[in-house]
């Protein structure tokens, strides 16, 4: 009910409109939506993402295969390389023994040698070339063969030079006489032969006389 006071009439529950006309002073204000910046890059769309992807799998894939090849070529190498030396060491795991049955073979061939020259036995001489004959069989059957040095060029690498003779019936640095022989081992030289080795004769000018010294 509606009371009565100095002239005025006095609604209840009666809000008063804010002073400046604005809006009410609890109301809240309305959400903005802010605006992309010019600077932020539009997102890549899927399918090229999934493209650079593959791209990166492609390359990597690549790598690894070109990686996996040198290995393998490497390892082939190494296989090889070991074969090889295996090989080496089975040829000549015998050198140093084969080596030492030599001068029993020289000692044999002078043994022949002089039975032949004094004239002895046919039976000893038989005997003895029989046992020097099965020698060089067994040294033969493990790769050793004789070097031929008589009548051949000097070689450094497969003879030894004892003595130099002047010879004017051969040539210079030709082999005349084999001292001792020499073998080699699947190529390789177990033993240099000892050999003599021819030179020219030393020129001379006949008829020419060498000046006599001045008596003082």
């Amino acid at each position: 009910m509606a009371s009565v006071n100095s002239g005025r009439i006095d609604r209840p529950f009666e809000s008063k409109p804010p002073a400046d006309g604005g809006p009410a002073a609890n109301a809240e204000p309305p959400a903005t939506t802010p605006e992309p910046s010019g600077d932020t890059a539009a997102p890549e769309p899927a399918g090229d993402q999934a493209a650079v992807r593959i791209a990166e799998l492609e390359q990597q894939a690549k790598e690894t295969y070109e990686r996996l090849l040198r290995v393998s070529a490497d390892f082939e190498n190494y296989r090889k390389r070991i074969e090889r030396e295996k090989q080496e060491y089975v040829k000549f795991a015998n050198e140093r023994l084969l080596r030492d049955l030599l001068p029993i073979v020289d000692n044999l061939r002078r043994a022949l040698r002089h039975a032949k020259e004094s004239g002895d036995s046919p039976v000893l001489v038989a005997g003895v070339d029989l046992v020097l004959q099965e020698f060089l069989k067994v040294l033969e059957r493990y790769g050793v063969t004789a070097i031929q040095s008589a009548g051949q060029m000097f070689d450094p690498t497969l003879h030894e030079a004892l003595q130099m003779v002047e010879v004017e019936d051969k040539e210079p640095g030709s082999v005349i006489e084999e001292l001792q022989s020499g073998y080699l081992l699947h190529g390789r030289v177990l033993r240099p032969a000892l050999v003599t080795v021819s030179t020219a004769p030393e020129q001379t000018s006949p008829g020419v006389r060498l000046p006599e010294p001045e008596d003082e």
